[in-house]
């Protein structure tokens, strides 16, 4: 059990009540249908886009403290793995969108980024918290989801799914 696994288990030990999923939340092994998603540039990719990969989704903020730790790494991620059929795309709350490319920019991000969307909203269903990770597998099911900052071991696991 990594240090991540151990600090869960006793967090939901404690807080159980109070992380429960919303109860149209997406689970484990659901076919996950995409939607068309409209990036920050203005770029529209089909659902057909994420076709074949593996997809990294998360819902992040600029302002979040948390994100802002795990960015670099889901960045360093996707450099590392995008040859081998790895996305990630990150889904933003912001109100205001004109910050979203800002942040992405002054960052240097290479992974995609949207706004969150009621369409997105609805494939994933809602978990508490910034960041939440969604791993939509090459088959199109969903085959994990974090909610909270992962540490570096936990986002370099995530190419498990490769």
């Amino acid at each position: 059990m990594n240090r991540r696994t151990f600090a869960q288990a006793i967090a939901l030990t404690l807080a159980s009540p109070m992380l429960a999923y919303e109860a149209d939340a997406a689970a484990i092994g659901d076919v996950i249908n995409v939607p068309a998603t409209t990036l920050i540039d203005g770029t529209v990719l089909a659902p057909d886009h994420w076709r074949g990969k593996v997809l990294v989704v998360e819902r992040f903020a600029t302002w979040c403290p948390f994100c802002k730790v795990q960015n670099p790494k889901l960045d360093a991620l996707l450099r590392a793995n995008k040859a081998n059929g790895l996305e990630v795309l990150a889904l933003s709350i912001d109100k205001n969108a004109a910050e979203v490319p800002k942040y992405m920019k002054a960052r240097g991000y290479t992974f995609n980024a949207a706004m969150m969307t009621p369409e997105w909203q609805r494939v994933l269903g809602d978990i508490k918290g910034l960041p939440v990770i969604w791993v939509i597998g090459r088959d199109g099911k969903l085959k994990q989801v974090e909610a909270g900052e992962l540490l570096d071991e936990d986002v370099t696991e995530l190419a498990r799914w490769l």
